[in-house]
């Protein structure tokens, strides 16, 4: 009888440590785009600058506070450099930014954004993927992780100015990726970075040929508890109500762009364009 006592106080001491688990996890990210320019308008080493400029500015340090049940994902802001607000504004097309608030057990997502100068609070039901896990295993620091693969559909958007028309056009193709991510069940939690989720332990690096994610560091049970809070305030929507908000307002641009004659810059000069991947 002393002996199930026993058992049963040790399993409530450990399932009272396990509801209080929380960590903090850094995340670098990058961005790899497909990009042409008019070689009669922009030399190579001009296009390789703007291609520099244009990666460099989606190169983010995001810091996701997680417990079992509920995390919270934010880019760890840093100073804009020149032409920083237009690349701000690119990153909002892309889906990408904000604060993302995950929750498990309610199975719901909120992602709180600034687009246009107005706060959005874009709040659905959590999305799941169906992973695949493999046997697969590498080291990420000093964690053991495990591979596990899913399939996502994404938008492949292409934007450029015609040369000859002198507008700007832009071309749309939905097709399915291959996910890859890496995941440790040390730190036995089914949270992840951005909206990636559902697999048997902390998810430290994610790639879809085109985006990736990596762990830079994790601390576990910090000093200070950290609260996780439901993000609020701003215009509450769901994910195609912010989809179609944001076409809007591509297309309003789109057309003062198409009216003015060699203005803009990079990809706006003469011909070329821009190929970039957005989450459905």
């Amino acid at each position: 009888m002393k002996r199930v006592l026993s058992l049963a106080l040790c399993f409530l001491s450990v399932l009272a440590s396990a509801q209080d688990f929380q960590g903090v996890a850094t995340y670098q990210t990058a961005t790899s785009l497909d990009v042409e320019l008019d070689s009669n308008q922009v030399n190579a080493s001009q296009q390789q600058m703007f291609l520099d400029m244009l990666t460099k500015s989606l190169q983010k340090e995001y810091e996701m506070t997680f417990s079992k049940s509920v995390s919270i994902y934010k880019e760890i802001e840093k100073l804009e450099a020149e032409g920083g607000m237009r690349m701000a504004m690119f990153g909002s097309f892309m889906g990408a930014g904000g604060i993302f608030y995950k929750d498990i057990t309610k199975q719901l997502e909120v992602r709180k954004l600034e687009f246009m100068s107005k706060e959005f609070l874009v709040t659905d039901s959590l999305r799941t993927l169906k992973w695949e896990l493999g046997k697969e295993s590498k080291m990420i620091g000093s964690y053991t992780c495990f591979k596990a693969t899913t399939q996502k559909m994404v938008t492949e958007r292409s934007i450029g100015r015609n040369a000859k028309t002198d507008s700007v056009e832009e071309s749309k193709a939905r097709k399915w990726i291959t996910v890859t991510a890496w995941y440790t069940p040390q730190i036995p939690v089914s949270q992840g970075p951005d909206n990636y989720w559902g697999l048997p332990g902390l998810i430290m690096e994610v790639n879809d040929g085109t985006n990736s994610i990596l762990c830079s560091k994790v601390v576990l049970n910090p000093k200070n508890k950290i609260e996780i809070v439901q993000p609020k305030g701003g215009e509450v929507v769901n994910r195609e109500e912010y989809k179609e908000i944001v076409r809007k307002k591509t297309e309003e641009m789109r057309e003062m762009y198409g009216g003015q004659r060699g203005g803009g810059g990079g990809a706006g000069r003469g011909g070329g364009s821009i190929k970039i991947q957005i989450p459905d």
